[in-house]
């Protein structure tokens, strides 16, 4: 076998290789200059809520101490516990208090009357006021209805037969709705629906 019979073959290999090495190269800067998918945008981050807390006695007889927790948004509102100058006026020994730019909430303890439960309570509710109405928030069942300027939010509070939950809804001027769309406000419903407690 002559030696042209071995090289010709070796050459067109060879010429084959580089002719598909060429190929990959001149294909190779066009993939890598295809723009690079976008990266998938993270979620935002949940804003940091803080929790409100307000206790107090509840009952005579047997009295318990409740500790009333809520969680808001800080960015937005504040939660305080007062003992005077109510936003509201109240008979009870302090109240809590959230300040915000469209409403001001104020949050009490009352009482029921002896032998009274929520159900009967709101009967005699529905004897004094006009418009009581149902409201939810979360698994809470409650009524409101309107007082003067404000709206108030009667609420029961699981497990405890001596005290309800009062509160009260008062629009501030920054507000363009009308007031009595507060129980529906989505900060109200946030707040609310949020609302627990413990029982010592």
């Amino acid at each position: 076998m002559s030696k042209n019979r071995i090289i010709a073959p070796l050459a067109l290999a060879a010429a084959a290789a580089l002719a598909a090495g060429v190929a990959a190269l001149l294909k190779k800067p066009a993939q890598e200059s295809a723009p690079a998918a976008a990266a998938p945008k993270s979620p935002a981050a949940p804003k940091t809520l803080c929790v409100g807390s307000y206790s107090f006695i509840s009952g005579f007889q047997n009295a318990a101490t409740v500790e009333m927790e809520m969680n808001y948004d800080p960015e937005k509102y504040s939660f305080v516990v007062i003992e005077d100058e109510f936003p509201s006026y109240s008979g009870d020994s302090h109240v809590a208090v959230v300040y915000g730019e469209d409403f001001n909430m104020q949050l009490e303890y009352a009482a029921y009357y002896h032998r009274e439960d929520f159900a009967a309570h709101v009967k005699g509710l529905g004897e004094k006021y006009q418009g009581i109405a149902p409201v939810h928030y979360g698994e809470i069942e409650g009524v409101r209805f309107i007082d003067g300027d404000n709206i108030c939010l009667h609420l029961p509070i699981p497990n405890d037969e001596n005290s309800y939950l009062l509160v009260t809804l008062m629009k501030n001027p920054e507000y363009d709705e009308d007031y009595t769309t507060l129980p529906g406000h989505a900060d109200v419903q946030a707040m609310l629906a949020t609302l627990r407690y413990t029982i010592h």
